[in-house]
């Protein structure tokens, strides 16, 4: 069971273990009353529903009718969160590059690399199984042809169908 302690009207999570620490002396039975918890400003602590949700963070300690409820928010994944765990095929690059019209286009980009980093990237695109979307390849494309982050995000999407 959870508890919370209010102090100063501000709620902090506490434990039964924490209770007994902070009242030698009191003698406290097995599984208190909340009248009991109450006398020590301790609250059981009731949960909220856990909302259906990609991320799932603890809001504030809400007080609801004399009752304490752990509160939580959601939210979708931001794109910095997703960004690293999409990999296409080097076929589904190409073919959603191709039906986005820029196909040509990073051929030319990567003719256009500097010495070094152009043979690297030569050999990633015409040999590589699979390209992620925050691999050194993908990244300096994404400059090369003029995309936004968010351009390449909706390629890698389209790409994950084809």
């Amino acid at each position: 069971m959870r508890y919370v302690k209010i102090e100063n009207g501000v709620p902090t999570l506490y434990t039964f273990n924490q209770l007994k620490q902070d009242n030698p002396n009191v003698s406290f039975p097995r599984e208190p009353s909340a009248s009991i918890l109450a006398d020590y400003g301790v609250y059981i602590l009731q949960d909220d529903p856990k909302p259906r949700a990609e991320v799932i963070e603890k809001g504030p300690i809400e007080e609801r009718n004399g009752e304490w409820w752990q509160t939580y928010s959601s939210r979708a994944f931001t794109a910095e969160e997703v960004r690293p765990g999409m990999v296409v095929t080097m076929r589904q690059a190409r073919l959603a590059l191709l039906d986005q019209g820029l196909l040509a286009s990073v051929t030319a980009a990567i003719a256009a690399l500097p010495d070094g980093e152009r043979e690297a990237a030569e050999i990633q695109w015409e040999y590589g199984n699979e390209v992620e979307r925050l691999s050194p390849l993908a990244v300096a494309l994404t400059s090369a042809i003029g995309l936004t982050d968010e351009a390449v995000d909706d390629l890698f999407v389209l790409a994950e169908t084809l």
